[in-house]
């Protein structure tokens, strides 16, 4: 009997010492962290001699579950067999009641269920509370079966018996204290994830939260399902060695505080909120959405992309942020969640590509393709005409438009009767010849232009009778030729003398020459048509421009200007006239600007200066204005360049004032000549290298943004961009030859057509209405020889009309014109007007003659072409 006592004393003892020395690194989860180390403190005791080797020592087991050695003298961990009688009751996402954490965890060990508290108390609203569990040695709920679907959310865990041999390897310090992880100590933590696993996770070629939080889920989710299980954060802090990142949190803890539909788990968007991070996406059949809009629409686009929450998105144009944009007319929305792009009236400038992201997401872009389309214009000559039986009779029509119309012909409304020799359409319906007339072709003979932005028509009527009436004039053209002894207006059907302003005539309403006195040249440095009202033409020996009258043919105004005003610009929807004034015979490189505005209207004009920089007036070394073009865009913006700079100011022609710098340093770029697009919105440049003066290609821009499209390295000369926006021609010219290049303007960019080798040294170019199609073909004069080249821009197909005349000799020509311009009277014009050594030539541009000579003409300068009253 004392033997048994005895016994069972020892057993005691040794039992109570076993459980007091496992104490000392028993995991408990008094808080809510989903796992926690309770090293005690109180245990300070030395280890007996006899376990100083241990392997339990510096082994840490899950919570639930302690550490033993098996019988290989291994240390493994077991479900913990006894709790701590403490009162901290908790509900379990099981629906049952513990009397506190130590027990939901070592239940969830012993069932091999996934157990985790849950804060909404859900098992303290059953009326049954009497079935909680009690701490026993098996503290698994009596009324509770183990069936293979259990309902938790958790299947993906390992197996129980692998779940017994997990081990944490850690340093435990026996002065720590049980930890309680705040949200101020899990926000840390996380801060601390982020940085840790940038260093680790990221490549140096991506950057971002985005990005980083992407990577770090793929990172945990070491199974691949899209969910973020208890045990993977449990393995990946173990993995990761995350234990440094903070002393109260560890990784698991996210379960407790972001799983957001409480399943026990985290999926990408619970992961991404976490962090502060909108989950964003993009339904794939809206990656490309195109709008289609007409001129002077007001548009909304709004971005597909979406997120949780709904983040901020940036919107682009040739990638650069449109919220930056001084441009009153593309505005994004800073009222709506959506992040609409507002675009009021749409002009054709505006199409184009924009993109749409997150603000902190450029991975997921949406591009809308914005198509901007004009109503067709459609002009028809002659009105009215009346013809006598057996004439011919022919109407030309002109037709502009965006998408480029179909254009047919109707009589009356009905479709004309090809069959028969009566019709002869020309062309691409440029014109309709009707033969044979008979009194029946009576009638109204309409163009019809069609695109999907509309139809539209015009009407030339047909009158026959025997004896025809005088058919009413169709837009007749004179034009103005400036030479040393004044200026002289003609007729070009005949070349007739229509009216002459002499050097030495006096000034209507002054005591001021034309020019001067008996023996003094004239001296002009540009002319330019005014709204079809006046001619302006500028004198740079005398410091005025000289405003004369289209219909009375006298100089109405004289405006005095800066010295030496040399280069004229019209911008027709401002009504101004921009003056370059050289300050000196030679161009230096500092030039002034100056301004006259309100051009066309009847009132006594005067010049204003742009917007001074620093307190003075800008001294530039060039001036971009772009031209009048067919399709009637309102310019609103020009650029300006100095001497040997990469980069230009872009100008705000309404304020007259700089809006901004262009930095064209990465091209090697100092801009020095552009013409412009109003189609696609561009700007070409021709570039040279500072100093050396060195061709170094041509740069496309886009005129609202200013980003460079496209820079070809090869592609030297300057460019000209045909009056309907189609077509550009860039003159590349050598010691020998000219290359003549052909581009077409798209909505894509620009499309190379063809190029034509000429050993014509050209002096100069002018764009004909062409005869085959509703567009523009090329006319291009010669420096030294007697010759005008025409190229059919459709087809790249040359002519040579010979017989010019002798050019001028090139030192003769001044203020940086050509010895041997040539002009174009435009839309319907027949001819155009060249010069030649002491005479002007006028060619049919229609038929390519000579159609007549003016001689005895002093060194003839400039022409200018303007409608006959």
């Amino acid at each position: 009997m004392k033997i048994f006592l005895a016994s069972i004393l020892v057993v005691l003892v040794l039992q109570n010492y076993q459980v007091s020395c496992k104490e000392d690194f028993n995991f408990v989860a008094d808080g809510d962290p989903f796992l926690d180390i309770d090293f005690d403190s109180k245990k300070k005791d030395p280890k007996p001699p006899h376990l100083e080797n241990d392997p339990c020592e510096t082994t840490v087991c899950g919570r639930g579950r302690e550490c033993e050695v098996n019988q290989l003298g291994e240390a493994v961990c077991i479900c913990q067999r006894i709790c701590k009688k403490r009162k901290k009751p908790v509900c379990g996402s099981d629906g049952h009641f513990y009397v506190n954490h130590c027990e939901l965890h070592r239940t969830a060990c012993l069932t091999d269920k996934n157990i985790v508290i849950d804060h909404r108390d859900a098992c303290l609203k059953k009326k049954h509370l009497e079935k909680v569990t009690k701490p026993t040695k098996s503290a698994v709920p009596f009324h509770e079966k183990k069936t293979e679907d259990d309902g938790l959310p958790w299947k993906n865990l390992p197996p129980f018996e692998s779940r017994r041999t997990i081990v944490v390897t850690a340093d435990p310090n026996p002065d720590s204290t049980q930890r309680e992880c705040s949200h101020e100590d899990y926000d840390f933590m996380k801060e601390n994830l982020l940085v840790f696993n940038n260093e680790k996770l990221m490549d140096s070629k991506k950057s971002g939260n985005e990005y980083l939080v992407s990577i770090m889920f793929s990172h945990y989710d070491q199974n691949n399902n899209g969910q973020l299980e208890a045990e993977e954060l449990w393995q990946a802090a173990e993995r990761d060695h995350l234990g440094q990142l903070s002393t109260s949190c560890i990784l698991a803890d996210m379960l407790l505080f972001d799983d957001a539909d409480k399943d026990g788990r985290l999926n990408i968007n619970e992961f991404y909120l976490a962090f502060s991070v909108s989950v964003v996406s993009l339904d794939k059949a809206l990656e490309v959405n195109h709008v289609t809009a007409r001129v002077g629409d007001n548009v909304e686009i709004k971005c597909d992309v979406t997120g949780t929450p709904p983040p901020p998105i940036i919107w682009r144009r040739n990638d650069m942020d449109l919220s930056v944009l001084n441009d009153e007319e593309i505005k994004v929305s800073q009222v709506f969640v959506d992040g609409s792009l507002y675009l009021t009236n749409v002009q054709l400038v505006h199409a184009g590509n924009y993109t749409c992201h997150a603000q902190r997401n450029k991975d997921i872009t949406q591009t809308h393709v914005l198509h901007v389309q004009t109503l067709p214009e459609v002009h028809v000559v002659p009105k009215l005409q009346s013809r006598a039986p057996g004439e011919l009779a022919e109407m030309e029509c002109h037709v502009i438009g965006v998408p480029q119309p179909r254009v047919y012909w109707l009589k009356n409304d009905e479709e004309l009767k090809m069959g028969s020799e009566k019709y002869t359409i020309i062309g691409n319906s440029t014109s309709l010849v009707v033969g044979k007339i008979t009194y029946s072709d009576t009638g109204a003979y309409m163009c019809v232009a069609t695109n999907p932005a509309g139809t539209t028509r015009d009407i030339s009527s047909l009158v026959v009778q025997d004896q025809p009436a005088r058919s009413i004039p169709h837009l007749d053209h004179r034009f103005f030729a400036f030479h040393d002894w004044g200026v002289s207006v003609y007729e070009p059907d005949n070349c007739r003398l229509y009216h002459q302003i002499q050097s030495t005539d006096v000034i209507p309403g002054t005591q001021e020459y034309v020019c001067g006195d008996r023996g003094l040249n004239c001296s002009w440095g540009a002319a330019i048509n005014v709204a079809d009202r006046y001619v302006y033409a500028s004198q740079p020996n005398k410091d005025r421009i000289l405003i004369i009258s289209r219909l009375q043919m006298v100089v109405v105004d004289v405006v005095v200007t800066d010295k030496f005003p040399v280069e004229l610009h019209y911008v027709p929807n401002l009504d101004q006239v921009w003056v370059l004034c050289w300050r000196g015979y030679q161009d230096r490189g500092t030039k002034t600007i100056q301004i006259i505005r309100d051009a066309s209207q009847k009132k006594k004009h005067h010049t204003v200066h742009p917007e001074p920089v620093d307190g003075h007036f800008d001294l530039v070394s060039g001036l971009f204005v772009p031209s009048p073009q067919d399709l009637g865009h309102g310019w609103k913006y020009g650029y300006v360049v100095h001497t040997n700079q990469r980069g230009m100011y872009k100008l705000d022609l309404q304020g007259m004032k700089y809006l901004k710098t262009v930095d064209l340093t990465p091209y090697n770029c100092a801009p020095k000549s552009a013409d412009f697009a109003s189609f696609g919105g561009l700007v070409i440049l021709e570039c040279l290298e500072p100093v050396t003066g060195r061709p170094t290609g041509q740069i496309v821009l886009d005129y609202l943004t200013d980003t460079v499209l496209v820079h070809s390295t090869t592609l030297f000369g300057r460019p000209h961009v045909s009056p309907d926006s189609r077509r550009v021609v860039t003159l590349k010219a050598n010691d020998h030859s000219v290359i003549i290049v052909a581009q077409e303007i798209t909505e894509d960019g620009l499309r190379f057509l063809f190029d034509v080798k000429t050993t014509l040294q050209i002096s100069d170019v002018a764009f004909f209405p062409s005869r085959t199609t509703h567009s523009y073909d090329l006319y291009a004069t010669s420096s030294s020889k007697e010759d005008i080249l025409f190229v059919d821009l459709s087809d790249g197909k040359v002519e040579m009309i010979t017989g010019i005349g002798r050019p001028s000799d090139p030192r003769l020509a001044t203020w940086g014109n050509s010895n041997r311009p040539i002009v174009s009277a435009g839309v319907f014009g027949t001819y155009m007007a060249t010069t030649a050594e002491d005479a002007l030539f006028v060619v049919n541009g229609k038929t390519r003659t000579v159609n007549c000579e003016i001689g005895s003409i002093v060194h003839p300068r400039m022409m200018v072409w303007v409608r006959a009253p």
